[in-house]
């Protein structure tokens, strides 16, 4: 078994990486990672093909597209649900490979829960500042009265924690961890895991140049959780930013391409690049990462 040592800043890694020293190869990252993408083309499209023949389906095809786009509020609970699939695979993956379970991916359970907490509390003020001023824009569409969307969160909120858990587990739980095991540098084992999840928000649907922007923004709110993953040891600070960030971008204010469907708000892009919001996120995401190192400061 290889000693993992790594830089004195990113020490907690160390905890996470002899998880996976005894069992670590290049061979399980690629195969983990094409169980989860295709594993989950399976399931998903077999659950999807049974649902699409259902009476309802057949007789109102609408409902296809409102799932596509994530337009309705049931859309988008059915939407966030399906990243349970990715988290049921992952488990199995990692179980069959290397015998790890979920309190190893996330780490000390409540440690992450105090720094899940903690981080949010920081943030909260900070997406509310950001946020709630473009709300008066007279661009920005509410879609719900108050009392209706306040009614949406109790199903909405643990279905987003679904989702971004399952992100989160993924890239930082097991990528970023496996890695670590496999080579000292930060720059991989932080870079390649951001990198791969910056890259499953890509868009081709999307004019190419704002597609690959929203990617490089996508790595670096990754590169954020790496950072503070490997410096408290547990996932409970890149929970904390993913979901924050998360319910401020689908919940409160979202645009108009996807998933906005329980927003109280949206945002009309009017088919216009991403990329013009690049200054406001770039300031936004150093804010963040800042914010939640003092959060989580021993």
């Amino acid at each position: 078994m290889r000693a993992i040592h790594l830089p004195n800043c990113y020490a907690p890694m160390n905890t996470r990486a002899r998880v996976f020293a005894g069992t670590a190869h290049w061979a399980f990252v690629v195969i983990s990672i094409a169980v989860l993408w295709y594993g989950f083309q399976i399931v998903f499209f077999s659950i999807y093909a049974m649902w699409a023949q259902t009476p309802r389906i057949v007789s109102n095809p609408a409902v296809l597209d409102e799932f596509a786009y994530g337009s309705t509020p049931a859309a988008v609970r059915w939407t966030l649900t399906t990243f349970a699939i990715y988290t049921g695979l992952l488990l199995a993956s990692t179980r069959a490979f290397h015998g790890v379970g979920l309190r190893q991916l996330v780490g000390p359970i409540p440690t992450a829960w105090h720094e899940f907490w903690r981080v949010s509390l920081y943030l909260i003020p900070i997406y509310a500042l950001l946020t709630v001023p473009s709300l008066f824009d007279p661009e920005a569409e509410q879609q719900f009265g108050v009392a209706e969307w306040l009614s949406l969160l109790p199903a909405i909120l643990p279905l987003l924690f679904i989702q971004i858990s399952a992100e989160e587990l993924v890239f930082r739980g097991y990528l970023q961890s496996h890695i670590a095991a496999l080579t000292q540098h930060p720059i991989i084992w932080m870079g390649l895991p951001s990198f791969l999840f910056g890259l499953i928000h890509y868009d081709p649907l999307t004019v190419p140049y704002s597609a690959w922007a929203y990617v490089a923004w996508a790595t670096c709110l990754g590169l954020v959780c790496a950072d503070l993953t490997a410096r408290s040891g547990t996932l409970g600070p890149a929970f904390a930013v993913h979901f924050i960030n998360n319910v401020g971008a689908l919940v409160i204010l979202a645009a108009d391409d996807w998933l906005y469907g329980a927003a109280l708000f949206v945002w009309p892009m009017h088919g216009l690049a991403w990329e013009p919001w690049i200054p406001f996120e770039a300031l936004l995401l150093v804010t963040v990462w800042l914010s939640a190192r003092l959060a989580i400061r021993r």
